[in-house]
């Protein structure tokens, strides 16, 4: 009896493919970063245009959009410097604050955004006093309690707030609050603060409405005098003035260069066709691999027994099938997968001349990507 011919369907080439099945799914994970730092350097571009036009809410908008994309400390810089031009002074303090802490901000801005954080901080302050007062003056004394309180947050060494919120609180009714509040302001308050004396009528009232037993008046914080310095007579020297250093600009301007248009079809076209093989080949891999298990399962006898069913022509008809399906499954998919990558590739390509300029303290720096 003549011997089967074999079929080629080993285990290499069951790791071939397996391995081109996993690079062909890494291609998308490896190129989301990638595509969101593009798509963040065009969101750039359009911020970049509204902060010219002086529509700084609306590029605060599109800073916020590319910072969450791809968050780069320039990104974060810029939105906060637009939140602030914009008088939107709450968010602005909150990234002045981001930005700060992030360790690979430049020097350079990080001294700026403390300054700018002092005038920030002060004016969400002031926003929040004057929506407290209002609603004190509207009848609504735990709302502006409330709202005290929250700027108490913002600006916690303003003890006027936490006065005042106690005296909302006492209004509102709120007693126990309200005698926190001002047992709070009592401890930290110094002797010379203009509220203290109020404080403390307020807080004895508080006690008293309470039920509590009379306390102690907390002392005030103490304050150390300035040292004595001796007087000095010192000969007037006439001195020429100094010149006067050019003054930085106040806003600064944003320009973005344009970037170059390509066409992306033949990146998708290679990336779709590529997918396209990869599956039909895989496709017929599998089905030659599951012919070839079949075939083998039927030749395969005891020695010295007869196999009935499959003349030997039938047999080399199906191994001939079987080998040639492998065979090309396996070209398929290889091709597949390198159009794949070669479409991926076209479209993560960076364009050289794609870059966009960010606001600075002092002028403009040229943040690029290729």
């Amino acid at each position: 009896m003549r011997d089967h011919p074999p079929v080629h369907a080993n285990r290499s080439i069951q790791r071939l493919l397996r391995w081109m099945l996993l690079a062909f799914l890494c291609l998308p994970a490896t190129a989301f970063g990638q595509v969101n730092a593009k798509t963040a350097v065009t969101m750039m571009q359009q911020a970049a245009k509204a902060y010219e036009a002086g529509d700084f809410a609306k590029a605060a908008e599109w800073y916020g959009k590319a910072w969450r994309l791809d968050p780069l400390p320039a990104y974060l810089w810029a939105l906060a410097r637009a939140e602030h031009l914009g008088a939107m002074f709450e968010p602005a303090t909150e990234h002045y604050r981001e930005f700060i802490a992030l360790p690979a901000a430049d020097a350079a801005r990080v001294a700026k955004a403390h300054q700018y954080l002092v005038e920030t901080e002060a004016e969400a302050v002031k926003t929040r006093v004057r929506d407290a007062d209002a609603a004190t003056s509207g009848g609504k004394p735990a709302l502006a309690a409330e709202l005290y309180l929250r700027a108490l947050k913002v600006f916690p060494t303003r003890l006027d707030l936490l006065f005042n919120a106690a005296v909302a609180e006492q209004m509102a009714e709120q007693w126990q609050p309200a005698l926190a509040h001002q047992d709070e302001y009592l401890g930290k308050a110094p002797a010379d603060a203009p509220d203290r004396p109020q404080a403390l009528t307020r807080r004895g009232w508080l006690r008293q409405k309470l039920g509590l037993a009379p306390q102690a008046i907390p002392p005030p914080v103490a304050v150390s005098p300035p040292p004595v310095v001796p007087s000095v007579v010192v000969k007037p020297v006439v001195l020429a003035p100094p010149p006067v250093p050019a003054q930085p600009r106040t806003i600064e301007t944003v320009v973005v260069a344009q970037p170059e248009v390509r066409s992306k079809w033949p990146a998708w076209t290679l990336l779709g066709g590529g997918a396209a093989l990869v599956v039909g080949g895989v496709v017929l891999l599998v089905g030659g691999m599951s012919d070839a298990a079949a075939l083998n399962a039927a030749v395969n006898h005891a020695p010295g027994t007869l196999v009935y069913g499959l003349t030997y022509d039938q047999a080399t008809s199906r191994a001939s099938s079987a080998n040639t399906r492998i065979g090309v499954g396996a070209g398929l998919a290889g091709a597949g997968l390198a159009a794949a990558g070669v479409g991926t590739w076209l479209l993560l390509r960076h364009d050289g001349r794609q870059s966009a300029v960010l606001p600075t303290p002092n002028g403009v720096v040229w943040v690029a990507r290729f």
